[in-house]
């Protein structure tokens, strides 16, 4: 990852520092910077507008690893949140000044798209300045305000401050210097936000709170998820599905105009639900929060059963630059819940040439345990790899479907993919009778770390490519996690 740096010149000017202090002053905090950081992305569709899209969304992708790879490390071992860890997602990432080029290939549309911080960093200062100014009018607005007007204030400022920690986050992982904090934090104002409401007493009245005044058509809405983690929960899902009778909703994300995410954070007296709308483009266009009683979610899982397992398998994935994989589902990769008898599709892309397997860990209260998982029909062990050749770099490709079915719960993929052949580096696998799977390990936690350490170390002289991807999803019976 490619930084602006600003370096101290003691051990160059140390002697004019002898003789004249007000000149080593002027050279000590002299700036100056590595080379312009390029992110690109591509990809393949039967046409320009979806090739166009994939890109787009592919770039915005490699972003969010590098932000959330990072960000991770920030968590404190509590869980407990910092403000700068907004970025929730890879549609969250606003991209300014991207250049995009398309061409025919065949039958298809290839797109290259491209980010140069020689560039976009200038537009990403703008846009910083602006919405700072906006947050500091707001500010002096909030603290001569009252009543209904305070509030509405409030939740205004809570999506410009949503926005700028979205630039920049992006600025940062590009090479921008470090950027303060605008003059008012979010903490502050979901704290101010919740002494002027009411705890509700109902997912219904909570769901109406989130959804007054928002006017967008085709949404797709993600269950809530806790926070600092990626499992939806009874609750998350009992808030998904009473928000879906108030807006006009879509049901998957690829057919959406706008998207409907949140998160919420268990306290003491109740739960502090948010939601933010968000456009294509990943700018966020409304934020709502609501407080709901306890009694509002009694009998509803509302803690994560996971929340170790979870930051062990999305803390350790390693970012790479020049070979990245991705892998999702006919519904996404974030926030991802399917019910009982639901349709899953999994999807792989590459953006070079390689082989790839999966490891499936399955992390539930009666299963615990890792497994290779099938991607072909062989009698050997190539039965797990898959090789994706030049004609498919860059394009989604099906790797399998199935129907969720009990037991249900949290299941996780971790996808590792290399340039080349790793069917010597598969981890152990007997076949398990009772199961009917190839098991790598009798616990999932231990399947992760298994599975990282069997990855090839790259050198410098050499030309072997690796990456990884994961992704974590619930299932869940029909009957389970109703709205109140």
């Amino acid at each position: 990852m490619l930084r602006v740096l600003t370096r101290c010149l003691v051990n160059i000017f140390g002697i004019i520092y002898m003789n004249n202090r007000f000149l080593l002053l002027a050279l000590f905090c002299l700036p100056f910077t590595t080379q312009a950081a390029v992110l690109q992305a591509e990809a393949r569709a039967a046409t320009k507008d979806e090739a166009q899209r994939q890109a787009l969304s592919d770039l915005a992708n490699s972003i969010f690893v590098n932000i959330q790879s990072e960000s991770l490390s920030h968590v404190e071992g509590s869980g407990k949140r910092h403000d700068e860890l907004i970025i929730k997602s890879s549609s969250d990432i606003p991209l300014i000044g991207a250049d995009i080029k398309c061409a025919s290939a065949g039958q298809e549309v290839l797109c290259k798209v491209s980010l140069d911080s020689g560039k976009s960093l200038v537009l990403y200062s703008r846009k910083l300045s602006e919405l700072s100014a906006e947050i500091s009018t707001l500010d002096a607005r909030i603290g001569k305000s009252t009543g209904n007007e305070r509030y509405g204030l409030l939740t205004q400022v809570l999506t410009v401050i949503e926005q700028y920690e979205k630039y920049r986050a992006v600025a940062q992982m590009m090479g921008a210097p470090q950027i303060a904090a605008p003059s008012r934090t979010r903490s502050d104002t979901e704290a101010q936000l919740r002494e002027l409401e009411k705890a509700a007493p109902s997912i219904e009245l909570a769901a109406k709170v989130l959804t007054k005044g928002i006017k967008a058509e085709a949404v797709y809405i993600y269950p809530a998820v806790p926070t600092n983690s990626h499992e939806v929960t009874q609750f998350g899902r009992a808030v998904r599905d009473r928000l879906a009778q108030n807006i006009t909703t879509v049901d998957s994300p690829d057919k959406a105009k706008a998207y409907f995410k949140g998160e919420y954070e268990l306290l003491d007296n109740g739960i502090n639900l948010s939601y933010r709308l968000l456009d294509t483009n990943g700018n966020t266009l409304e934020t709502q929060v609501a407080m709901l009683a306890p009694a509002a979610y009694q009998g509803l899982q509302v803690k994560p059963s996971t929340l170790d397992f979870d930051r062990l398998l999305h803390e350790g994935v390693a970012v790479s630059s020049d070979f990245h994989s991705q892998l999702t589902t006919n519904r996404g990769s974030e926030n991802v819940l399917f019910d009982e008898k639901d349709e899953v599709e999994l999807l792989v892309k590459l953006n070079r040439p390689g082989y790839f397997y999966v490891v499936g860990h399955v992390a539930k209260n009666s299963e615990n345990y890792s497994y290779l998982l099938d991607l072909a029909t062989a009698d050997t062990d190539r039965r797990f790899v898959r090789y994706v050749n030049a004609d498919d770099v860059n394009k989604w490709l099906s790797i399998g479907k199935f129907e969720a079915s009990a037991p249900f719960g949290v299941e996780s993929l971790q996808l590792i993919a290399t340039s080349d052949d790793p069917i010597n580096r598969l981890p152990p696998h007997p076949f398990d009778k009772r199961t009917e799977l190839y098991l790598t390990a009798s616990n999932a936690e231990q399947g992760i770390t298994k599975t990282r350490s069997l990855k090839p170390k790259r050198t410098e002289s050499d030309k072997v490519y690796q990456g990884e991807t994961v992704l974590m999803f619930t299932t869940m019976a029909k009957n389970s996690g109703d709205a109140k």
